[in-house]
């Protein structure tokens, strides 16, 4: 039954990149499924390169969530207002802590993620590298956006995960060694 999991949440992240199936099924194998009562089980390090049309995508799987947990682990009222600050793109420079934490304060995936016909979801990030731009005045653009890969949804509740992902989209920028992260998505109404 744990390779039916696998296999569905693998099949889900296809609908963004393209992953290096075996790879990530021995991360998900060895990083397991969430307890009944965990909330999300970290996965070890990851990365998987692609590039397509002078773009490099950077495909990493960071968490499986347990959808059964969703609306426990969902951030309300006072604790909401507080993580919204603290996590903010102004001062946090890990994009997993933004995304997790914006993930946890939408009512609206949250209820997508319960609502699902799976256990687990997968999150991962995405990083799209500009190849084009080069030298000092022209940058790489670089955008990290999550994915969030729901097995066992329809077509509406795609289009929520769909506009979290791009509403949580950002450009990371910076000078070497010291990056800022901006956020590029538009925000979501009643998030």
């Amino acid at each position: 039954m744990k390779s039916d999991f696998i296999d569905g949440l693998i099949h889900c992240v296809d609908r963004v990149v393209k992953p290096n199936t075996a790879l990530l099924k021995d991360i998900l194998v060895i990083g397991g499924m969430p307890a009944k009562t965990q909330n999300l089980q970290y996965l070890s390090y990851n990365r998987h390169t692609t590039i397509d049309n002078g773009y490099a995508f950077d495909f990493s799987a960071v968490a499986v969530i347990n959808n059964r947990r969703a609306i426990q682990w969902q951030l309300h009222g006072y604790s909401k207002k507080v993580s919204r600050w603290v996590f903010s793109s102004r001062w946090t420079r890990n994009p997993l802590d933004l995304f997790l934490n914006n993930l946890r304060c939408d009512r609206a995936v949250m209820e997508v993620l319960a609502g699902s016909g799976s256990q687990f979801s997968l999150l991962g990030i995405l990083t799209r590298t500009d190849l084009h731009g080069s030298g000092l005045i022209q940058r790489h653009a670089q955008y990290i956006s999550p994915v969030l890969a729901v097995p066992g949804i329809d077509g509406e509740d795609l289009k929520t995960i769909q506009a979290f992902e791009s509403a949580n989209r950002i450009k990371k920028s910076g000078l070497i060694g010291l990056h800022f992260y901006r956020k590029r998505g538009r925000q979501m109404v009643g998030a």
